[in-house]
């Protein structure tokens, strides 16, 4: 059937098994776009033993839109076991639980975020005697052990958020498992898909799981969670996981029966909450962090919008939910900071059946396609006069904040499988960065631009020194 299509053109290449791997590794943003300007809005590229086609913008939201032609969730199993990781997922969707129990809440855990962030914040970055400054290397690391400690305040419970073992799970449980994709699939120069069916073989046979000591850290806590019937937080979701009770007065009316728990299957299913949740808030929150050190041109100017805001705190210094909207300018700092985080190419989707493209260009089932950031991302049509330039407050005029999507912002995928959880992840990062802007001046200790560390089309935040200093008040 595929000889019989209209398929995107194959771009040229002059190495045989190879192809475009090496290019696209290694010069990949030169490399694509040179492609664009000699194929046009689609083309294929022959990358570890797979044929694999890049969608610009032209047709991007054809990719994100026709959800029963493509698929993000179908090519991600196809690179990542998840289904031996984490076996308890087979009868949940994660993305629609958050929707329904958590993210409609926000307001709910608002207190509690602060609370947990800025105590983990003055913990892990913590200057303490040091009269004038203090470096701190790797900010990538402790903001995320800030943000576990956070989304494990939040999805475990307040109490169990004190353990340290709890804490490391939450924010090494991802960056343990993902090798499976870190790995390059070699392999799949033999066989597509070979790489993957090894790595499979190595779970089952017991020979490397590295979910296994940290689905018996989550089980330990959760049960503890699961005795004390007057802890509510997070049992709206954990109960919904059991089958148990659906609503949250229904749970407050008739308590939770804790000797009715599959706990292994909730320790799955609240891995999967954490390897959506930890590895991204933390690392945009580092990116953001990191581009604000580079530029402290425009500290004092975010420094005044984020005192006019704190106005509005309470004795404790907990800004009410809705504080979030004034700081417009932060917002905008932290939208630009994601436009430009250094993806080219990403969120691989399969193809779920034989589509044909606005064009007339058509892919078959079982074919894979890839999207084009930078083609989005910055073009000067779609973002405006010097689109590779950073400007933190591009956005302000333009309402559109952080958690908007759309045709020229898509870092959090589109249409209704857009990210559930990017304003939970936002309003963390505005919360880390309103206290810390109030708190300490920070810059690099290089005192120049720090620009990220690049993985083929992706990015990782920079591991450079951050200097900070208390601000005297």
């Amino acid at each position: 059937m595929e000889l019989n299509l209209n398929m995107p053109p194959l771009v040229r290449y002059k190495i045989p098994i190879i192809g475009h791997t090496y290019s696209y590794l290694f010069n990949c943003e030169e490399f694509l776009k040179q492609c664009k300007k000699e194929y046009g809005g689609i083309y294929s590229l022959y990358i570890w033993g797979r044929v694999i086609t890049i969608v610009g913008k032209e047709y991007t939201q054809e990719v994100l839109s026709k959800d029963d032609a493509f698929s993000f969730t179908a090519a991600f199993h196809k690179k990542f076991p998840s289904d031996l990781l984490l076996k308890g997922l087979s009868d949940t969707s994660i993305a629609k639980l958050l929707k329904e129990h958590v993210f409609c809440k926000l307001n709910f855990y608002s207190e509690r975020m602060q609370k947990s962030l800025y105590s983990a914040t003055q913990k892990y970055i913590d200057i303490g005697d040091y009269d004038e400054s203090k470096v701190f290397n790797n900010m990538h690391h402790l903001i995320t052990r800030i943000i576990s400690n956070t989304i494990a305040n939040i999805f475990i419970g307040e109490e169990e958020s004190q353990y340290e073992e709890i804490i490391t799970t939450f924010a090494e449980f991802t960056s343990d498992s993902v090798i499976f994709l870190m790995v390059p699939p070699i392999l799949d120069f033999i066989y597509p898909g070979l790489q993957n069916y090894i790595n499979r073989i190595i779970i089952k046979s017991g020979l490397y799981n590295p979910t296994i000591k940290h689905q018996a850290i989550l089980i330990k806590h959760i049960k503890n969670q699961a005795c004390k019937p007057n802890v509510l937080f997070l049992f709206i979701p954990l109960r919904t996981f059991a089958g148990l009770l659906k609503e949250v007065h229904i749970m407050e009316q008739y308590g939770f029966d804790s000797n009715n728990v599959n706990y292994s299957s909730l320790a799955d299913k609240m891995g999967a909450l954490i390897f959506v949740s930890v590895r991204t808030t933390s690392r945009n929150c580092t990116n953001a962090l990191i581009d604000l050190a580079s530029r402290p041109e425009y500290m004092q100017e975010l420094y005044e919008e984020q005192l006019v805001v704190h106005k509005e705190a309470d004795k404790n210094g907990i800004l009410p939910f809705e504080a979030l909207n004034e700081m417009k300018k932060l917002d905008s700092f932290i939208r630009e900071s994601f436009r430009l985080t250094g993806f080219i190419a990403g969120l691989q989707h399969s193809v779920l059946k034989d589509y044909t493209f606005s064009n007339g260009l058509q892919v078959p089932n079982g074919h894979s396609v890839e999207i084009y950031f930078d083609d989005i991302h910055q073009d000067e049509l779609l973002q405006g006069p010097n689109p590779k330039s950073f400007e933190p407050f591009r956005h302000v005029d333009a309402n559109v904040p952080a958690s908007k999507i759309g045709k020229n912002f898509i870092l959090f995928g589109g249409g209704k499988h857009a990210c559930p959880g990017r304003h939970f992840a936002i309003n963390e990062i505005k919360f880390f960065m309103h206290n810390a802007i109030l708190k300490y001046n920070f810059r690099t200790e290089s005192g120049k631009i720090e620009e990220k560390k690049r993985i083929g089309p992706l990015t990782i935040p920079s591991s450079c020194g951050i200097i900070f200093e208390k601000r005297v008040k």
